[in-house]
């Protein structure tokens, strides 16, 4: 009896081809909740912000619009399996925030971004988007090519991002900024990317040093 017991149990394990089907099925919905979540997080955040834009000034309306949409990008884009699902998510939350950037826009205005003459809002958000996506996915190595990838975004931040947020006030009707505000924001965010997206202390030094290093390039190349 003890050992029919025993054979009966043996055959209730599970076989090694359920286990993998299994952990399949499981990463499978993992992935499909992440896609929905990036969906569904671009349309709340375009949509918070373009209503927002419409009460807060402008020193904090270029922040949000377009940086915070890129940090979703980044973080979609990060935490894929690879290049590929990178891609998809990234792609499904540029289309949350392009979707419910449009209709908050259409509602707030009566009209819609894709009817007016100016595509500067167009350039702006698709570049900060496909930025950040990509720094997203390549920072995700460990070695000098990630610090190389994220050190050269954070300088891009530091010196370029001004013009992106000019452009992105666009669609909202603002006047460009003033003040330093903006500036330092820009600052802060660009030294704040090495240091949360590279896993070690070395690698965060490296990175930074990269950042400044680039940074300090392309502002002498801005001034010829």
């Amino acid at each position: 009896m003890a050992a029919m017991e025993k054979g009966m149990h043996s055959n209730q394990h599970e076989t090694p081809w359920q286990v993998d089907f299994q952990a399949l099925d499981r990463r499978e919905r993992l992935i499909i909740k992440r896609m929905l979540a990036g969906l569904a997080l671009g349309m709340v955040l375009a949509v918070a912000g373009e209503s927002l834009a419409e009460v807060l000034p402008p020193t904090i309306t270029m922040i949000y619009d377009p940086y915070v949409y890129g940090l979703l990008v980044l973080v979609m884009t990060r935490g894929s399996a690879n290049a590929w699902w990178a891609a998809l998510n990234g792609l499904l939350a540029t289309a949350g925030l392009t979707a419910g950037h449009v209709v908050a826009h259409a509602l707030n205005h009566g009209e819609t971004l894709i009817t007016q003459a100016n595509e500067s809002w167009q350039i702006a958000l698709s570049v900060t988007l496909v930025g950040f996506g990509v720094a997203g996915y390549l920072s995700r190595g460990k070695g000098l090519g990630g610090d190389v990838a994220v050190g050269v975004f954070a300088a891009l931040i530091c010196t370029q991002g001004q013009e992106i947020q000019r452009a992105a006030l666009v669609p909202h009707g603002l006047p460009p900024a003033n003040g330093t505000w903006p500036v330092v924001a820009l600052v802060l965010l660009g030294v704040g990317l090495p240091l949360l997206l590279r896993p070690t202390a070395q690698a965060r030094l490296r990175t930074l040093l990269i950042t400044v290093g680039c940074a300090a390039v392309l502002f002498g190349v801005s001034l010829l």
